[in-house]
Order: structure tokens, then sequence, then C-alpha cells
């Protein structure tokens, strides 16, 4: 019985932590890079320089950079947790700890993405923040999406 209640309880961490890491904390279970593909979406009806499309291309490039290790290692940490819930004995502080280690790295990819963002907000002019708060409407949403496939297409 105990056992069993181990086994269950495993299955949920790992399942729990699964689905929280491929929600990515912001609420888009649905897809995980809803929310970005939207800020970009809305960066591009701004009216961009050169020198500031640069900016935000370098910092999301730098940004990428900086997570792929972060998410490496939250992988490694949930096949530790696997390993330590499928023993006879797990060790409920180790299971703990590698908990919170998970929890700790998330954490730094938020705070990364984040940083990303207040960084972009930073070379935006007070007109393009304005523009970028604004809701954005299905034909301009329809009109950046043509105009991605019609790069793609070119590429």
């Amino acid at each position: 019985m105990k056992k069993t209640f181990l086994i269950l309880t495993a299955l949920f961490i790992i399942t729990s932590l699964g689905y929280a890491h491929e929600s990515h904390g912001h609420g888009k279970a649905d897809h995980p890079h809803k929310h970005k593909m939207h800020q970009g979406m809305k960066l591009e009806m701004l009216d961009l320089s050169d020198e500031q499309r640069d900016v935000i291309e370098n910092a999301s490039f730098e940004t990428r950079k900086k997570i792929i290790p972060l998410r490496s290692e939250i992988e490694l940490k949930r096949l530790d947790l696997e390993k330590e819930m499928k023993a006879d004995e797990p060790n409920r502080s180790k299971i703990m700890k590698i908990m919170k280690e998970v929890s700790n790295l998330d954490l730094k990819i938020k705070q990364t993405e984040m940083d990303q963002r207040l960084d972009v907000h930073s070379i935006l002019t007070p007109e393009q923040r304005k523009q970028l708060k604004r809701p954005m409407h299905k034909s301009m949403k329809k009109k950046i999406m043509k105009k991605h496939s019609q790069k793609e297409y070119q590429e």
C-alpha cells in the first residue's frame, strides 16, 4: 500500500513538473510559445529602426543562449528525480532538494526572459510603448502572419 502511494505520488510530481515546464508559467498550456509569438507579432507592428531591430535580435539571441543550458539542466534534474522515485526506499529529502533545484532553474529562466523584455522595453520610444500596450486586432494579426509567411517563402 505504501509503495503504491509512493509510486502514485511520484507520477503526480513528475507529471506536474512536466506540465509546469511545458506551459512555462505563461498560463498558455495549449501552446507554450503563444505568449512569445504574440509579443513578437506586436513588435512587428511597431515602426522599429534598424538599430532597435538589431538590439532586439541580439537580446533574443543572448537570452536563448542563456536559457538552453538551464533547460538542459532541468531535464537532467528530472532524470535524477525519476531515478530517485524508482528506488525501493525513495529519499524524501533528496527528492525535495531536486524539486527545489528544478524550481530555482525555472525561476532563472523566467527572470532571464523578463530581463530581455525589460531591455526591449527600454529601447522603445514612448509612442512605441503606447502602441505595444494596445490590443492587437485580428486583421493586424493576419497582416503580420501573411508578411512572415512571405518572408519565409523568399528565404
